[in-house]
């Protein structure tokens, strides 16, 4: 029995720090700060990226607020999660990193079915993450969708925004 699951992660508020005071600002909401550019860390649900010198994306449970910086950007990512047994042969058809080499903690910014899109690892559990603009929500959940059943597994995304 294939274990594919697929499904969004609408728990968490997204955010874009920039500029020179982002760091003190992670810091200063006790959120994960990752010292290497293009890798992220994960910790008490929150989920901080270090896309640039001083650019991090961060993708925060609600309970955490806003973090407090001048140049903190909301964002308005679709984040579907994909886990189970499948998930290489699904993400082997819609992009071209060689994901039998992602490891749990791993970021990654790629196309997906020609769409941008940061992919992460999780920690706990393994689960691919994959965030992208929302304008792009109708067309890949329903290529996702049609890939999971043709694989064998279910999805549990059902319509609506974020």
């Amino acid at each position: 029995m294939n274990t594919l699951n697929l499904s969004i992660r609408d728990d968490l508020n997204g955010y874009l720090l920039t500029g020179p005071e982002s760091a003190a600002a992670l810091a200063a909401a006790g959120l994960p700060m990752p010292e290497a550019q293009l890798s992220a860390e994960e910790a008490e649900g929150a989920l901080v990226a270090r896309t640039g010198s001083d650019e991090y994306l961060a993708f925060l449970p609600a309970a955490k607020g806003t973090p407090a910086c001048a140049w903190c950007f909301p964002r308005a990512d679709r984040i579907l999660a994909v886990e189970g047994e499948g998930w290489i042969e699904l993400m082997a058809q819609l992009c071209q990193h060689d994901f039998r080499k992602m490891q749990p903690g791993d970021w990654l910014m790629s196309s997906v079915a020609g769409v941008n899109c940061w992919l992460y690892r999780e920690q706990s559990g393994g689960a691919l993450l994959i965030g992208f603009d929302a304008g792009f929500d109708h067309y890949l959940s329903d290529l996702f969708n049609t890939l999971v059943h043709e694989l064998g597994g279910k999805e549990s995304i059902k319509g609506g925004a974020l």
